[in-house]
């Protein structure tokens, strides 16, 4: 097991949970079995829907068992589904005999799925601000549906994945410029172009996508369709016809995902699709008619309709719903923080972690598009964030792929926190190369490029900045307390000074590959500590 994995906040949580000595003594004793199963567990959930054809409800008593059997009984292809592109993989877990399968399902109903049903249910009201967020997620839960195999023994795309990708792209949440986001992604010639390429199709799809087909071979009744996404239209549609128009596109994106999608007649008549995620309607297809409020505030009413909901996201190593009360346990020792501001910069670090995610997944079916987009921001996403290299005149690639990119990226353990304090700076190469700063340096710049009011959440405070991502991202011991007022204070200091090197030096004079990240990451952090220094 990885440090940051030994001291994440996940452990707290199970301690809450556990009801007997035998769990407690699992949790003690079991650590890496624990946490690599609980992503599987998690996965699963979604998984069983898909298997039961229903939506995701919070976890019954009654239903415990049959879910912790299907799991348990697929655990070899949820890994495979879960981990299908992730190059660092957690060791699989093999099933030797009838006692350890017993063990793993006592953790599996014992701490996971109450985990699950405490953690990740959520009622509307209280994740509304996450609903960009929730479809990037749903589209990775749901990916694939290991219930079925394709034809070629790969693993099959689940029914939902096209509907999501669609929503995805056109930002269905956002009803300003739906139209003109429709027309831009979805053009007739590349469309026809991408219909008659690629694999071959088979003959109930060419049949699927019959109407379809002549939808954009026809200019005006393709412009007819394309006018359901203006504005008055939209307007006057039912949640039903917004549906509707949504799944008619989503047949249109199948073309776009033929060579990914081994069949796209399973689609069949949406029905599926619309029973399965009709609880997040409110978040996704009817958002704007929430939004529509009284006062100067901009809080949607879910007065009506505040239902609880599966949230997309397994809460494992960020967990705000435990990180407060952790912290309220360390009472006076901990270094004080403002609530309302640490679940901001936890919802900021989310919503930045999605959209680059989005923008490497995206990048692959529509490179020209998200290229043009890159193109607008080089300097973030080239030269500050490091996320994509420009290797031709407006022609970019990712660094990574979206499934090796996430907000684990970001942790920092208490041995580095405490290496990082002893070591001496004598040399602003000491500076340079030290890999625990390098790190602090780019969540800062992540969090400032691509969401502009994370300096004024923070009051434009880099200390304050600094202070709430160590918080978040750093250990979580449950026997002493760590993050510390004077801890806080000795890692700005030299933090601080990192940036006053930066601020001295040109990159010019340190041409080596070893002093890259350096300047990159830390330009944004030392333009807010700027800031703050002339106010």
């Amino acid at each position: 097991m990885r440090n940051y994995e030994k001291e994440s906040i996940f452990w707290y949580g199970l301690y809450l949970l556990a009801e007997d000595q035998e769990l407690k003594y699992y949790i003690n004793t079991e650590k890496e079995l624990i946490y690599n199963l609980y992503p599987l567990v998690y996965f699963g959930i979604s998984q069983y829907s898909l298997y039961r054809g229903e939506k995701i409800q919070e976890i019954q008593n009654q239903d415990m068992n049959e879910i912790t059997d299907y799991i348990v009984k697929n655990l070899d292809s949820l890994y495979d589904a879960n981990y299908k592109y992730v190059k660092v993989k957690p060791k699989r877990l093999v099933l030797q005999d009838e006692e350890f399968i017993e063990q793993v399902k006592a953790i599996v109903t014992g701490l996971l799925l109450p985990y699950i049903n405490k953690y990740c249910f959520r009622k509307l009201s209280e994740i509304y601000h996450m609903n960009s967020t929730f479809i990037r997620k749903l589209i990775i839960n749901f990916e694939y549906d290991i219930n079925h195999q394709a034809v070629d023994g790969k693993l099959k795309t689940s029914s939902l994945y096209p509907f999501l990708f669609t929503i995805n792209l056109i930002k269905i949440y956002d009803k300003s410029g739906l139209y003109q986001r429709v027309q831009k992604y979805y053009t007739r010639e590349i469309l026809l172009k991408k219909y008659e390429t690629g694999r071959e199709w088979k003959e109930k799809e060419v049949e699927y996508l019959k109407e379809t087909h002549e939808l954009l071979k026809n200019i005006e009744e393709w412009s007819m369709f394309l006018s359901n996404f203006s504005t008055s239209k939209w307007d006057s549609f039912t949640i039903n016809e917004r549906f509707k128009a949504l799944f008619q596109l989503t047949k249109v994106t199948t073309i776009l995902m033929k060579n990914e999608i081994s069949s796209i007649t399973m689609l069949a008549n949406g029905e599926e699709v619309f029973s399965m995620l009709i609880d997040y309607w409110p978040l996704f297809l009817d958002y704007d008619r929430h939004e529509k409020l009284t006062t100067a505030s901009r809080e949607p009413n879910f007065k009506d309709n505040d239902n609880q909901i599966f949230v997309p996201i397994n809460f494992q190593n960020l967990n705000i719903d435990l990180l407060i009360p952790y912290i309220k346990s360390k009472q006076e020792r901990h270094v004080k923080i403002d609530e309302e501001i640490l679940r901001k910069i936890n919802i900021i670090i989310f919503k930045v972690v999605s959209k680059i995610k989005e923008l490497i997944f995206t990048h692959e079916y529509l490179p020209k598009l998200i290229n043009a987009q890159l193109q607008l921001r080089k300097k973030v996403y080239v030269d500050i964030l490091d996320i994509f290299i420009e290797i031709a005149e407006d022609k970019f690639k990712p660094k990574t792929d979206a499934e090796n990119f996430s907000e684990n990226l970001f942790f920092i353990t208490e041995e580095e926190v405490s290496e990082l304090l002893e070591t001496k700076f004598t040399k602003k190469i000491d500076y340079m190369t030290n890999q625990t700063l390098i790190r602090l340096a780019k969540t800062c710049s992540y969090l400032l490029a691509l969401k502009k009011y994370t300096a004024r959440t923070v009051d434009y405070n880099l200390k304050d900045l600094l202070m709430y991502i160590l918080v978040i991202f750093g250990p979580h011991p449950i026997g002493h307390t760590f993050l510390t007022q004077e801890t806080i204070d000795k890692v700005y200091d030299i933090f601080a000074k990192a940036c006053q090197t930066f601020s001295e030096n040109n990159i010019l004079d340190y041409p080596g590959d070893e002093y890259q990240h350096f300047f990159k990451f830390f330009e944004l952090p030392d333009k807010l500590r700027k800031w703050v220094k002339e106010i």
